[in-house]
């Protein structure tokens, strides 16, 4: 035998059920498209910083020609970082932000005390900087 449920019982039951199926839990922080072009832009920039390098004669690559675009590449990452910061839940991104920081400023101080990079160095420091740009960017991308 089916037993007749009150209206008011059945509203209850619609309410719970729309309340618990509608909840979204974030453990990720919001997607910003002004972030994931700022990092594009910053890691184009560092590659192109290498770029120019290689294309530069060995005796022309002393750091102080190229001093002004450490900084403006280390400048951006620290904006990243400060935008990171102010978002919630965005743990993971930090750690992949410091170690991109930390991997940026070796390579920076290596020319710097070194004031010249071969051709190898150059293309070392390249590539390494782009692995460390790319988990920032596919994370950033994910979160659409």
């Amino acid at each position: 035998m089916i037993k007749k449920i009150s209206v008011q019982k059945l509203s209850t039951i619609l309410f719970f059920l729309l309340l618990f199926t509608s909840c979204k839990v974030m453990l990720v922080p919001q997607y910003s498209e002004e972030l994931e072009n700022q990092i594009a832009n910053a890691a184009k920039a560092t590659d192109k910083l290498y770029i120019d390098i290689m294309d530069t004669p060995f005796g022309e690559r002393n750091y102080q020609t190229f001093s002004e675009r450490y900084n403006e590449i280390e400048a951006e990452i620290n904006s990243i970082q400060l935008k990171n910061e102010a978002r919630p839940k965005n743990g993971d991104f930090l750690v992949i932000i410091k170690n991109l920081k930390d991997a940026f400023g070796e390579a920076k101080k290596y020319h710097k005390d070194h004031n010249t990079l071969t051709e190898g160095e150059a293309l070392a420091y390249q590539a390494s900087l782009a692995g460390y740009w790319k988990p920032l960017y596919i994370s950033e991308k994910a979160l659409k």
